[in-house]
């Protein structure tokens, strides 16, 4: 069994800390004791993208400074939309925000499938971006999302065999509400994910809440297990949202704090359970 505990980068989602200007967030997580930041560029139900088509180049210029970074966030609610218009404007809009990572020194973005679409104008928009992508040197990931068309690992290996060269972001709180096994899930999908989202859940597709880690209904060391037997040695990121769905009152540095030692609790328990 590989083990690749020891070396994975910590990374956290500026999503939480959206009222705060980019770089004071940034320096929040790195001065909290993460190896890297995952910027955010989606409009949040609780806040707004943190990099976006109007930031300065002198602030772009700024981060670039201050990485490294995990990813570069760019999700489209239109992404693969049925309507032409919307998904021709999601496109334009995805490779201008791919401009963005290469001035920002992001080898990775990542997008999701979008609300109102079609697998196979999915399939061919990933299929798009992964070249766009390539053109610019950068590496594009698709995370699979709780009620969208591509929200399985089957689903998502299916996506994979129509874009080649597309790579995961894996997250096990959308893989869970959606039936997937999740620890299977991380098996399956291992040799193509390149980042992934630490997170926990409740319920199912119609009913999920996003909890903190630990109080939901994952076996996070058994993903991580798993994770480690395919390998997997890139950055684990805390994506924080148990404060929208369920009113998780903590501060923003206590779940900094937090999310820190998770990653290193659950995997420390998958270490252990590899060799017991």
């Amino acid at each position: 069994m590989m083990t690749q505990t020891a070396t994975r980068p910590t990374s956290f989602h500026s999503g939480l800390l959206s009222d705060l200007p980019v770089r004071e967030a940034v320096r929040m997580i790195r001065d909290h004791g993460y190896d890297m930041a995952e910027l955010n560029a989606e409009l949040l139900p609780w806040g707004p993208a943190h990099i976006g088509l109007d930031t300065p180049v002198s602030e772009i210029d700024a981060l670039a400074g201050m990485g490294p970074y995990s990813a570069l966030c760019i999700h489209h609610r239109d992404f693969g939309s049925r309507d032409a218009d919307r998904r021709d404007a999601a496109r334009l809009w995805g490779e201008a925000m791919m401009e963005r990572a290469v001035d920002l020194g992001i080898p990775l973005v990542h997008v999701i499938p979008g609300e109102e679409t079609t697998v196979t104008a999915l399939h061919e928009e990933l299929a798009r971006a992964v070249e766009a992508a390539a053109r610019r040197d950068l590496t594009l990931a698709l995370e699979p999302i709780v009620g969208r068309q591509i929200g399985t690992w089957r689903t998502a290996l299916e996506a994979i065999a129509a874009a080649p060269g597309l790579k995961i972001n894996f997250d096990p709180s959308h893989l869970k509400p959606m039936g997937d096994d999740v620890a299977e899930a991380a098996t399956r999908l291992v040799p193509h994910v390149v980042h992934m989202h630490l997170k926990d859940v409740t319920g199912t597709s119609e009913t999920f809440r996003f909890v903190p880690i630990g109080t939901g209904e994952i076996d996070l060391a058994s993903m991580f297990g798993a994770l480690d037997a395919g390998g997997y040695a890139g950055p684990v990121s805390i994506e924080h949202e148990s404060h929208w769905f369920v009113g998780d009152a903590r501060s923003p540095s206590q779940v900094l704090k937090d999310g820190l030692a998770d990653i290193r609790r659950l995997q420390q328990e998958a270490r252990q359970a590899a060799v017991s």
